[in-house]
């Protein structure tokens, strides 16, 4: 089931063919934009990959990282969350041992 694109030489807008089989007859469509009346010719279609689940966070951090890293701003101190547990737990009872049977 491919998909056939064409393109408008005058306004560059692109389209799209789906038929269900190879051995279909294909013909252009008319050009989407209002009021041009190009020819639409049929253009090389890009590459498509599929992408990982790995491949779309690296690329999503790649492109939106920063700015996630400014809204959430810096990391948080976790030394200074343990100490602060340091110092608190300082005054604590010792646990209670188990009883073992």
């Amino acid at each position: 089931m491919p998909f056939y694109e064409f393109i408008c030489p005058v306004c560059n807008s692109r389209a799209e063919v789906f038929v269900r089989s190879v051995n279909s007859t294909v013909t252009a469509p008319a050009c989407t934009t209002e009021g041009c009346e190009g020819p639409m010719r049929r253009a090389v279609s890009r590459f498509m990959r599929h992408l990982t689940e790995m491949d779309k966070l690296a690329e999503a951090e790649a492109k939106w990282g920063k700015q996630v890293d400014d809204v959430m701003g810096p990391s948080p101190d976790i030394g200074r969350y343990a100490r602060r547990y340091d110092a608190l737990a300082k005054d604590l009872p010792p646990p209670e041992q188990p009883i073992h049977e």
